[in-house]
């Protein structure tokens, strides 16, 4: 593989919440900043790129509504820094920062399912502002207003076209101990993780000729790393979870090679009033239920998962079952050949059996090994 071809296949792993985490460097992050204990973020300067951390991405997924219509869409830019021994000889124009971006649609009422992705060298046709959150990526772009509502422009192909203002409901937070979020041991196995869990959202898509205006709820994940993951894990199930009652969950399992969770697995409730209570493995469980086969991978993904956790506001024991709008929403091959499933989801209480909520699930490391695509 040549040089091009490592950091692509680099950035592909960062699909959602992970950057591109198997990226490995020393305690020091070398020649990259990292996530520093106590650091205090400030806005809206962070919501912005950082180029000193080799990993950053901006990654949203919605549900979306017109009448009876329902769609679920996801829009990622990604950014990832180059050294300069990265860079091949000769191609220097833009050559410090690759980008990436990502975009899919779910239409559920016609089982259509619709993704493309972009890459570009930053210069002319991508690229991310440093004083607040204005990324592009040919005329795909995420931009923040003075006002806070942000817009996304966006495209699949000549299939679908999207133009949407998200506004926040509640303002964002910053999830981890200390200021950084975990994912191993290794100091650098961590980032900023800076959320917009509820954002209303109002707009217009056009897919397959037909036009419609939308509403419905956003959220929005903003990751600033140089080094993620522990070597021993090689997989993750992770989801965002949009109840009707006002609050939400993040929350992650990451999977090793031994085939247990990882200790650094965390699950994180968002009060009505933005308060965070992170749980760890011994307050909540994931168990894997469902099972749809790709005919294209051949994979087999645990699409229904029951997550059993603690209510902050009871102390009581919750278990919740997300329900795929489609079970057909697996992203297959494309450059790099990684393929994983996003998809939109509905959130079912167990005990009462009703709907209390949306969600995005996200799963990766079925369809083939990502330990063996590093070896």
């Amino acid at each position: 593989m040549n040089r091009m071809g490592r950091c692509l296949f680099s950035l592909l792993l960062s699909w959602g919440l992970f950057g591109s985490g198997f990226v490995h460097a020393d305690e020091s992050g070398g020649s990259w900043n990292v996530p520093r204990v106590g650091h205090n973020l400030q806005f809206p300067r962070d919501h912005g790129s950082h180029p000193d951390f080799k990993i950053e991405w901006w990654y949203l997924t919605g549900h979306l509504f017109s009448g009876e219509k329902r769609f679920g869409f996801q829009a990622t830019f990604f950014r990832l820094g180059q050294e300069p021994t990265d860079i091949p000889e000769g191609e220097l124009f833009g050559g410090e920062q690759i980008y990436m971006a990502h975009m899919g649609l779910s239409a559920p009422g016609s089982g259509a399912f619709l993704h493309e992705v972009r890459l570009n060298r930053g210069g002319w046709d991508a690229g991310g502002k440093l004083e607040d959150l204005d990324v592009f990526n040919g005329n795909w772009s995420l931009k923040r207003g003075p006002d806070g509502v942000m817009q996304l422009e966006g495209s699949i192909h000549s299939e679908a076209t999207f133009s949407l203002a998200l506004r926040p409901a509640k303002d964002h937070v910053i999830f981890g101990e200390e200021g950084i979020s975990r994912k191993g041991p290794a100091g650098t196995a961590a980032s900023y993780y800076i959320t917009f869990p509820r954002l209303k959202t109002e707009g217009e898509l056009s897919l397959s000729g037909e036009r419609y205006a939308v509403t419905g709820e956003a959220w929005m994940d903003h990751e600033i790393s140089s080094s993620q993951l522990d070597r021993n894990q090689i997989g993750w199930d992770w989801t965002c979870i949009q109840f009707f009652d006002g609050r939400e969950i993040m929350g992650y399992v990451l999977r090793t090679e031994s085939g247990e969770p990882s200790e650094y697995s965390k699950l994180v409730w968002i009060s009505e009033a933005g308060k965070l209570t992170h749980q760890n493995l011994k307050s909540y469980t994931w168990k894997h239920e469902g099972e749809w086969k790709s005919r294209e991978t051949g994979a087999i993904y645990p699409v229904s998962p029951r997550i059993e956790t603690i209510d902050p506001r009871d102390g009581k024991r919750r278990k919740f079952q997300l329900v795929p709008v489609m079970e057909d929403q697996e992203i297959a091959g494309g450059p790099g050949g990684v393929s994983y499933w996003e998809g939109a989801c509905d959130v079912i209480d167990e005990a009462s059996g009703k709907p209390v909520g949306r969600a995005y699930l996200e799963m990766t490391g079925y369809a083939e090994s990502i330990a063996d695509k590093l070896q």
